[in-house]
């Protein structure tokens, strides 16, 4: 059953997420993906596997055009995301986090999307 909103009409999700995020974090958490999905899905895996590998860069490559201000990326990413966060921070240690703002709001966004 889909929920509708007061004026009746069904409700539907959004299929992005948007948080404050400055133009640093941003390049961070770029880094963090591209390295994730380089360890994650190398080369010549399987399509699924490739077709994640892409998602995830061209998510990597949003994020380090971002100007700063509000980063919009999509919502379906967010475990992958955390679990790119997840990894780096344990591969690298916490002290290699340059600005983990946007790292602990995805972290805390999934948290609660899930």
């Amino acid at each position: 059953m889909v929920k509708a909103d007061p004026a009746g009409k069904p409700r539907v999700r959004q299929k992005t997420v948007t948080f404050a995020c400055d133009a640093a974090a941003a390049r961070q958490l770029a880094m963090v993906v591209r390295a994730y999905a380089d360890a994650a899905y190398p080369t010549g895996g399987s399509e699924c596997a490739q077709a994640a590998r892409e998602a995830l860069r061209d998510a990597a490559a949003r994020c380090d055009l971002h100007p700063g201000g509000q980063l919009t990326l999509r919502k379906r990413l967010l475990p992958q995301l955390r679990t790119a966060v997840s990894w780096f921070a344990g591969e690298q240690g916490p002290s290699s986090v340059g600005s983990a703002a946007a790292l602990e709001f995805i972290q805390d966004r999934h948290d609660k999307s899930a």
